[in-house]
């Protein structure tokens, strides 16, 4: 099923370049007499406008690839697997710099679209309710750029911290300019855009899929904003504020937990569901995704490589009847060990299968039992390709989307903020994860079982990464924790610890999976500064120790 926003992209390439590019382009017989002052004046063209600012979420720096991919290797939870790449300067192994082209790549993509959003937003300003369809949705074309532009600012402040604060259109280096602004300036301006975005988004019900901000995706996104800026380091309190904006999503009762389908159980099901392109519109537990589409063997590209590069490996390319997959990633033996073993979680986030050539042919094999009971970590399975519907196969390009907020982190967020807010665990915050918890056949909990708030608190935090993992930006999750926190967690991959059951949880010094924990230093708590950036933008500033 392919969304209707993907349909009108092109036209949006084409209304966005005549407002970025040079006078000489209007003049083309192709546009006529198309410019800024009569962009935007019937509903098309601001559905088009729209969609060019939701289309960078799909770029290789973003959601295509590097958030999901390198910019969040090397933690605790995933790792880059290939052996001969351990002395590669790269940003995984923590021996990077600010040349990083990967850096590059996503700062001026996440800069695009905020850049996309600054001139969408301040040409409809200027637009009549009748040129726009309405002042309803005049309202909800301002509200979805807006929180598109709360979101590429909370991707900046996850990897960068401070960083500059851009609210009108860049057309020339003159407005390049810009030091960078503290992130409590970041984040007061990606509240205000998220508080708009509340009251002008339409809600899920009148959507009909999880490709557009729906009014309940900016409240989701808005307990997020608050539970970091509650976190490290601008540890500000507002656990309330987060609390209370996950009820709302709850309390509105657009969404809930899939549940087992056809025999399989609900988590499975609904990924498989992602991976084949289909939309629940029924419980609607993915409530905001990116969307892609096609596998890059038409004129257009709409790709990104979920699935392929954070997959499960499968290396021959003559064989037409699999996929063919990189899997650069691997999910921890840290990540693996936090697993009940009736936890159905576990043997799909991480592959329970490996493929094998035999006679020319690639053959799916399931693990066994006892290699299962084996195995310490392994190639993430979250998103498997063998689901992807569009045909051929391709090697580089998968159509699978990629979600960024799904209703069980609401129901986590619940459970982490009641028991921040009321300095300990409450019975709000253990059914919230217990929803999450009986859904996936894990164990349930209660009251008794936590001394009080530090302990919860642990506990809330491995939940996370049982059910969040590669969704949840992994070094904003262990930073927002505290400083000294993320060192460690990272530090674990190469410490010969061993856990409560006496399993050994770091790898050997000798794998490049071990790599992060023997590099990451105080410097690694956010990315440095593109030097790109620096070039044009020498009043920038560098984060500190870079």
């Amino acid at each position: 099923m392919i969304n209707h926003m993907k349909k009108i992209f092109f036209i949006a390439v084409g209304l966005l370049t005549l407002t970025f590019s040079s006078c000489d382009f209007l003049d083309t017989e192709v546009y006529g007499n198309l410019d800024e002052h009569n962009l935007y004046r019937d509903q098309a063209s601001c559905m088009a406008g729209l969609a060019g600012i939701y289309d960078k979420l799909g770029a290789k720096g973003t959601y295509g690839l590097n958030i999901w991919g390198d910019l969040d290797a090397g933690t605790d939870i995933m790792v880059y697997n290939r052996e001969y790449g351990k002395k590669y300067i790269q940003l995984p192994n923590y021996n990077y710099n600010n040349t990083s082209a990967d850096l590059e790549q996503s700062w001026k993509d996440l800069y695009e679209g905020i850049n996309r959003a600054n001139d969408y937003i301040g040409l409809l300003s200027q637009r009549t309710d009748e040129e726009c369809g309405g002042e309803t949705k005049k309202n909800m074309y301002l509200a979805e750029a807006k929180a598109l532009r709360a979101l590429y600012y909370m991707n900046l402040v996850a990897f960068w911290g401070d960083v500059p604060l851009r609210l009108e259109v860049v057309r020339d280096l003159s407005q390049q300019q810009l030091k960078r602004s503290p992130q409590a300036k970041i984040y007061e301006q990606i509240i205000e855009d998220l508080l708009d975005a509340e009251k002008g988004c339409r809600p899920a019900d009148e959507l009909n899929a999880p490709g557009r901000i729906s009014k309940t995706t900016a409240q989701a996104l808005l307990a997020r904003t608050y539970m970091w800026r509650s976190g490290y380091p601008m540890e500000m309190d507002n656990w309330e504020e987060a609390l209370n904006y996950a009820r709302k999503v709850r309390d509105s009762k657009l969404h809930e937990l899939y549940q087992s389908d056809k025999g399989v159980d609900g988590y499975r099901s609904m990924f498989i569901n992602m991976c084949s392109n289909k939309y629940d519109l029924n419980h609607k537990e993915s409530m905001f995704e990116v969307e892609f589409y096609g596998n890059g063997l038409d004129k257009s590209n709409e790709s990104g490589y979920l699935g392929l590069y954070l997959g499960i490996m499968q290396g021959v390319q003559t064989d037409q009847d699999v996929p063919f997959a990189y899997a650069w990633f691997d999910g921890s033996r840290i990540l693996m060990k936090m697993y009940e073993n009736n936890d159905v979680r576990k043997w799909w986030n991480f592959g329970d299968y490996k493929y094998e050539l035999v006679n020319n042919k690639v053959t799916k094999t399931m693990f066994t039992e006892m290699e299962k009971l084996t195995k310490t970590d392994g190639n993430p399975g979250k998103w498997r390709a063998e689901y992807d519907p569009v045909r051929p196969w391709a090697r580089n390009n998968s159509s699978i989307n990629y979600p960024i907020m799904r209703y069980a982190d609401v129901l986590l967020m619940i459970a982490e903020s009641a028991n921040e807010f009321s300095k300990n665990p409450t019975q709000e915050a253990i059914d919230a994860v217990n929803l999450v918890r009986e859904r996936a056949g894990a164990s349930k909990v209660s009251l008794g079982d936590f001394a009080g708030a530090e302990e919860f608190r642990e506990f809330i935090r491995e939940e996370r990464a049982r059910e969040l993992c590669f969704e949840v930006p992994r070094r904003m999750e262990l930073r927002r924790w505290g400083k000294q926190y993320y060192i460690d967690r990272i530090r674990l991959l190469s410490e010969q610890a061993k856990d409560e059951n006496g399993s050994q949880i770091g790898y050997d010094v000798t794998s490049v999976k071990a790599v992060p924990g023997l590099n990451v230093v105080e410097k690694h708590l956010y990315f440095p500064i593109p030097q790109a950036e620096l070039n044009t933008n020498p009043t920038c500033g560098q984060n500190p120790n870079w």
